[in-house]
């Protein structure tokens, strides 16, 4: 079981979490930042949630610890809004590389939570395939990292070609001069980069994850599994995950037979 360290004085937000993971992990209460390096430094931590302001003034310099000391460690603020300077300060956590933002009292349901933090766990994975796309021309390395990134939502090829002011051609010829696949297979691979790095937390079934990328069932997610890389959701686990996928990915291209 992983562990997620959790740096959250308030007893409510630490409850709230406590609530939304539901066992699934373990959580480990931090007193401090120094109490959360150690931790992460020692034991398998996934993902951190903390408060920035745990000391009174919002700290961005641990944070940028954990990203330089940790870069697979998935980063999460839990903060509450208060101040309206509060509002620019978390613009600057942004700018830090947090993955993801819950805001106390707003988006901390059980439900909601739950989706935030699987949202996190895309940028987390898109943070780690924007450095195998340096090389790419801008819009061809936004499109893939779009398709990560919006997994959750219901993103199509006239969506994704919008987000980046393309026509659906444009974006068709951009991607294949670059050796990738059309935006509709595209889009799918970015699904099934981000189910990948939500199986290798053992306990999520196919099932959970199928529901979480609105696949239409888990008999439709493990049909798309097999199309794509040729295993089951158990085997894509054993195979090393979200990397797994990525390698596929990076070796599919343009066919002869591409309509979109």
């Amino acid at each position: 079981m992983s562990i997620i360290a959790a740096l959250l004085p308030n007893p409510d937000r630490l409850r709230r979490l406590q609530a939304t993971i539901r066992g699934r992990h373990q959580i480990a209460p931090c007193d401090d930042w120094g109490a959360l390096h150690r931790l992460c430094e020692t034991q398998p931590v996934s993902m951190a949630v903390f408060d920035l302001f745990a000391g009174g003034e919002m700290g961005l310099e641990p944070v940028r610890q954990l990203r330089r000391l940790f870069p697979r460690l998935i980063t999460v603020a839990y903060v509450g809004i208060g101040a309206p300077d509060r509002v620019r300060d978390l613009f600057d956590a942004g700018r830090a590389g947090i993955d993801g933002l819950v805001l106390a009292d707003r988006d901390d349901s059980p439900e909601r939570f739950a989706t935030l933090l699987e949202q996190a766990e895309a940028r987390s994975v898109a943070s780690k395939l924007k450095v195998l796309l340096a090389g790419l021309h801008p819009l061809v390395r936004d499109a893939v990292l779009i398709s990560v990134t919006r997994a959750h939502e219901r993103l199509t090829p006239e969506i994704l070609a919008r987000s980046l002011a393309l026509g659906r051609r444009a974006l068709v010829r951009r991607l294949g001069d670059a050796g990738f696949p059309p935006p509709r297979r595209l889009i799918t691979w970015g699904r099934l980069i981000v189910a990948a790095q939500l199986l290798e937390d053992p306990l999520r079934s196919a099932d959970a994850v199928s529901l979480a990328l609105d696949f239409p069932s888990g008999s439709a997610f493990r049909n798309t599994c097999q199309r794509y890389l040729h295993c089951t959701p158990s085997q894509l686990r054993q195979r090393g995950g979200a990397e797994y996928v990525i390698a596929g990915l990076m070796q599919d291209g343009p066919r002869p037979d591409d309509d979109d």
